[in-house]
């Protein structure tokens, strides 16, 4: 998930430091709140070690350690260069490209896909970089300048 994300920053001439993460999902288990070994604590130790900014929402953990975690996902998304989904929560199926788009205010915001549970055409048709998990990179020209992004 590190390096997707690294991935698509750089798509966007972007490096983490600086840049802002929406990790949506704090939970192992989707729809719950159990944090046991949860994959989205090694992440975000990393890209914050990398200078991003983090922030973190889950419907189901209001807090972890001295970790604040949001359950306003608006606030959560608000300016957001890259969306990080870790955990397969009910309310993350239903996320629409075009309202997060206007969320995060970028031309070509990012969303990492880790659970599968955004439909990739719908996103890309929207201008984002898509990166998800087990379904390859999806891209389309036709929201990019190409040789920013592919030379």
């Amino acid at each position: 998930m590190y390096n997707l994300t690294q991935e698509g920053l750089k798509r966007v001439g972007k490096k983490f430091k600086d840049s802002k993460i929406a990790l949506l999902g704090w939970a192992f288990i989707n729809n719950s709140d159990d944090t046991r070994d949860t994959p989205s604590e090694p992440y975000f130790n990393m890209v914050k070690k990398a200078g991003a900014i983090v922030s973190i929402h889950d419907p189901h953990v209001s807090e972890y350690g001295r970790l604040k975690i949001s359950q306003d996902i608006e606030e959560c998304l608000k300016g957001a260069d890259s969306i990080v989904i870790f955990t397969g929560h009910k309310q993350y199926l239903d996320l629409k490209a075009s309202a997060l788009k206007k969320l995060t205010g970028c031309p070509n915001p990012i969303i990492i896909d880790g659970r599968n549970v955004v439909d990739p055409d719908a996103f890309i048709k929207e201008g984002f970089i898509y990166k998800g998990i087990g379904r390859g990179i999806k891209i389309t020209t036709k929201y990019l300048n190409r040789e920013k992004f592919f030379n």
